[in-house]
């Protein structure tokens, strides 16, 4: 049905100098995201009604800007209500102002990650797909939160990704896709960790944190609008300068996570030293690094030579 609602409207992504893709796409495809925790929160009696609220706020000022783009102001304000929606619905401004203010930008910095890193064919479905399946295992043994909720969430992201996780994709999540799956991985890592008094969810994200934080601190010293459409992502150098395959990218990043995510689940659990957990921020930004500088070096070498 949205197929055809997007074929009529022209909701279609045009490619350009920026795309990753070739050919006219529709977009907005991430609405079975929405559409899927729509179900499960009606048929639950509205059980976290901010959280609803939250996402319905996003996904319709997202849905509205995939259609007519928007100005900045409009989704940033949209994506700070939305924040504050999600912080009352864990009654987190019990808290000092001190942390709730950094904490509110640190959350709209990954819901912002989130959308900047959903280039390319495949990304957001298969890494959403490795972090709730993570959220949901640790859920598992902690029982934090109804489970449904999460079962939801994935079950949208896999009848999204029957139509994405190609070649050539028949649609694209677009910002209703990427800034809803955001505002809920952002309200899931800051339940569990709230209620286990750790940070270590946080780290279920750290590949797109380490990706997107680099990224948007090597613009910030190139003097580049961070705001601005880019090409500069590392997933997108592995495509364009690379030439690797999107979903080989797109599965490598959620391979990747997953494995981080295996080790932050025995820390939490306390069958893993925490010293060990450092590391992997660590090791990642290296690696991102490596590659960064590598791909700079690459051409003086090839001039040398010649």
């Amino acid at each position: 049905m949205y197929i055809k609602i997007a074929q009529k409207f022209g909701i279609e992504d045009v490619p350009n100098h920026r795309s990753s893709h070739t050919l006219k796409t529709i977009r907005g495809g991430g609405i079975l995201f929405v559409i899927s925790l729509f179900i499960y929160f009606f048929t639950q009696s509205l059980p976290v009604p901010y959280l609803f609220a939250a996402i319905f706020l996003v996904a319709f000022v997202s849905f509205v800007d995939d259609l007519k783009t928007l100005g900045t102001l409009s989704r940033l304000g949209a994506q700070i209500i939305a924040v504050i929606l999600v912080f009352y619905q864990l009654n987190l401004f019990e808290n000092s102002i001190f942390l709730i203010f950094p904490l509110i930008i640190f959350c709209l910095g990954i819901v912002n990650i989130y959308n900047f890193m959903d280039g390319i064919n495949g990304i957001t479905g298969f890494y959403s797909l490795a972090v709730l399946l993570s959220i949901l295992a640790l859920n598992y043994s902690v029982a934090i939160i109804d489970y449904k909720l999460i079962v939801f969430g994935i079950l949208g992201i896999v009848v999204f990704g029957f139509f994405n996780f190609r070649k050539k994709a028949i649609f694209f999540a677009g910002d209703i896709g990427s800034i809803s799956i955001g505002v809920f991985v952002t309200f899931l890592l800051l339940l569990f960790s709230f209620k286990l008094n750790t940070p270590l969810p946080f780290m279920f994200i750290a590949v797109y944190l380490v990706d997107g934080g680099v990224t948007i601190i090597s613009r910030l010293l190139k003097k580049e609008n961070i705001l601005k459409p880019h090409k500069s992502h590392l997933y997108q150098n592995f495509v364009h300068v690379k030439s690797v395959n999107h979903l080989t990218v797109a599965g490598g990043y959620a391979i990747v996570q997953v494995l981080v995510n295996i080790i932050v689940i025995m820390v939490i659990h306390e069958t893993l030293s925490l010293q060990l957990l450092t590391s992997i921020p660590l090791v990642l930004i290296l690696i991102v690094f490596h590659i960064y500088f590598n791909r700079k070096m690459r051409p003086t070498l090839i001039n040398q030579n010649t």
